[in-house]
């Protein structure tokens, strides 16, 4: 997966807002990582990445600018953080959201976090890989962002799998992200649009929620 950016000294603490309408705006304070720079080892270092870095606040604003979307090629760069890791991509934090007892709240904590002061396994992943990694719309662009979501998949299903009667099809939501803009409720039988990725055009939600069933056939070996 390549490694860390070229380290760049001298940085100062970046404060990341988080802001919903269920809990306000937190702050988030985040020192500098181990590197900040370009990529310039192993397999992916000089690859081009299209998008950001716009925004590193998850705010509801950040979702309705269109220079989010501006082409802004740029070196893959990151700046793998120790602070953020050591705290919210641990085995302990693993084993509490495994031990959530519904959807409900395990999107939540997965998502938002049962402290909103400190990252939780969705975002500690993304800002302890950090620079592009940390921003909404380049983070795509980095190759390890997809192994991070297999991971956040890995979870949901070994969760799924503790009572996997009652939680194979357990799903809450809305059809927007963090619910900007307010949606409805989605059910199982709402569908969602792939692109490419479902030449058949849109499916239901019901289809993905087993690794073994609709357009899937995987498991994870631990």
């Amino acid at each position: 997966m390549s490694g860390n950016g070229e380290y760049i000294a001298n940085r100062s603490t970046l404060v990341t807002e988080l802001s919903l309408p269920e809990i306000g705006t937190v702050k988030i304070p985040i020192p500098p990582g181990t590197g900040g720079g370009c990529v310039t080892t192993g397999p992916f270092a000089n690859i081009t990445v299209p998008f950001g870095e716009v925004s590193t606040n998850t705010t509801t604003s950040s979702f309705k600018n269109p220079q989010n979307l501006a082409h802004t090629p740029h070196c893959l760069r990151r700046d793998l953080n120790p602070s953020v890791v050591n705290v919210s991509l641990t085995a302990a934090q693993v084993e509490a959201q495994l031990a959530l007892p519904n959807i409900t709240i395990f999107t939540y904590d997965i998502e938002i976090g049962a402290d909103p002061n400190i990252q939780n396994l969705h975002a500690g992943g993304h800002f302890g890989v950090g620079r592009d990694m940390r921003d909404t719309f380049s983070s795509p662009g980095d190759p390890i962002f997809y192994l991070h979501h297999a991971q956040i998949d890995r979870i949901w299903t070994k969760w799924q799998n503790k009572n996997l009667s009652e939680r194979q099809y357990a799903f809450s939501g809305t059809g927007t992200m963090f619910n900007y803009p307010e949606t409805p409720d989605f059910q199982l039988n709402d569908t969602m649009t792939l692109g490419k990725l479902s030449p058949e055009g849109p499916q239901p939600i019901r289809d993905f929620m087993n690794t073994l069933g609709g357009p899937f056939c995987y498991v994870y070996a631990a």
